[in-house]
């Protein structure tokens, strides 16, 4: 009788399952265009007994890295910290994990770790040879946990991959180091008198420039931008007087030089038919030479003929000239002051010849500055003033 029960409970169970199975309609399938599946949970009957196969879900969520942004392929700090998020790209609302790799050797490994955003990363080694590598995928938890082809009673074929095949990825190397510049000056004039801001003998300088990393310079001119270069730059046209320029080297990764080279120098006042007043006006006629400051000097043979322009705050005069057997003099005076006598005579020629017509150890003088011919029927020629 017991055994005739029992029989008779498992017939009814059957029964409804069969039932159960005969009322429920087939599950989508991959197969079918117009089905959508976003979940691979098992359909059951309303005594929890499968009724058929999950769908498989074909399409996993996709992975996206939010920051940092290194487009430049550098990070200038020693540890990094990455965000990042997935997204389902269909009705899908299942939850979403992820799985990270970190790495600087050639080749990736071939594990996954589980993580969580942000991804931090703490002691990273300088200027490797081989970037760091962060990979990142999102994954459809549920999905990914339930195998469609080891169901018990309805196994699937086939169960397409549940974690996104095309992980978010970014490469970059770590320097948290700023580079050093150094520099020098290139004159073919040795200024013994003040190293620290040497004077030219022509309106442009060269400087050649060097760092301990990358090639690339923020430089300034007076602080103004100008461009410049690795090893050597060359400063055209410049104006008289003091001038200061600057260079700060900046690293592949970005990092510039927080104690820029520096280097000053003094640039004579070119002499020009402008700087005669009216009384000697007509007296001066200039002449171009390409070994002169400037490309040209000035020349005059009537005594008295003067040159002038204003100056305050000078110590020292130097006067850029030509020299030569058959020249005369010249005088320089700061406001109602005593005269300089310049002799130009010399027996060997040169182009170009610096004159120290007053020290750099004088008193501080302030006015109009005047050069004047100081000698009778020999010619005088006159290049650059220097007053600082």
């Amino acid at each position: 009788m017991r055994s005739y029960r029992r029989a008779a409970v498992l017939g009814a169970t059957v029964l409804a399952v069969a039932a159960s199975l005969a009322a429920t309609p087939p599950p989508a399938t991959a197969a079918d265009p117009a089905a959508t599946c976003v979940s691979e949970a098992q359909p059951a009957g309303p005594l929890g007994v499968p009724t058929g196969s999950g769908c498989d879900d074909t399409v996993p969520p996709e992975t996206t890295v939010d920051g940092p942004d290194l487009s430049g392929g550098w990070i200038r700090q020693t540890s990094i910290s990455i965000t990042f998020h997935g997204a389902h790209t269909d009705a899908d609302t299942d939850p979403i994990s992820y799985e990270c790799q970190f790495f600087d050797t050639p080749s990736a490994p071939s594990t996954w770790q589980s993580c969580t955003s942000p991804f931090t990363r703490d002691g990273l080694k300088e200027n490797t040879a081989t970037p760091y590598t962060f990979r990142v995928r999102a994954i459809d938890t549920p999905d990914a946990a339930h195998d469609l082809t080891t169901d018990f009673f309805f196994p699937a074929a086939t169960d397409a991959p549940d974690v996104d095949q095309t992980p978010a990825e970014l490469v970059f190397r770590a320097d948290a180091t700023a580079p050093n510049t150094y520099g020098f000056l290139r004159t073919s004039y040795a200024d013994e008198t003040s190293s620290e801001r040497p004077m030219l003998v022509e309106p442009s300088a060269q400087i050649r420039l060097q760092s301990t990393q990358g090639d690339r310079y923020r430089c300034r001119l007076d602080g103004r931008a100008v461009p410049c270069n690795d090893d050597l730059t060359t400063l055209r046209d410049l104006a008289p007087g003091a001038r200061r320029f600057t260079a700060a080297a900046v690293d592949e990764a970005g990092n510039v030089d927080p104690t820029p080279y520096v280097q000053e120098f003094f640039v004579p006042r070119n002499l020009a038919l402008g700087d005669a007043p009216a009384s000697s006006r007509g007296a001066w006629k200039r002449y171009r030479d390409a070994g002169t400051f400037g490309g040209d000097y000035l020349e005059s043979s009537r005594y008295g003929a003067t040159l002038t322009f204003p100056v305050r705050n000078v110590r020292e005069i130097r006067l850029l000239a030509p020299a030569g057997p058959n020249l005369g003099r010249v005088e320089i005076r700061v406001g109602r002051g005593q005269w300089f006598p310049v002799d130009l005579r010399s027996r060997q020629p040169q182009r170009l010849k610096v004159y120290e017509a007053r020290s750099n150890l004088s008193g501080l003088l302030a006015g109009v500055l005047e050069v004047r011919v100081a000698s009778h029927g020999r010619p005088v020629r006159v290049d650059a003033v220097a007053a600082r």
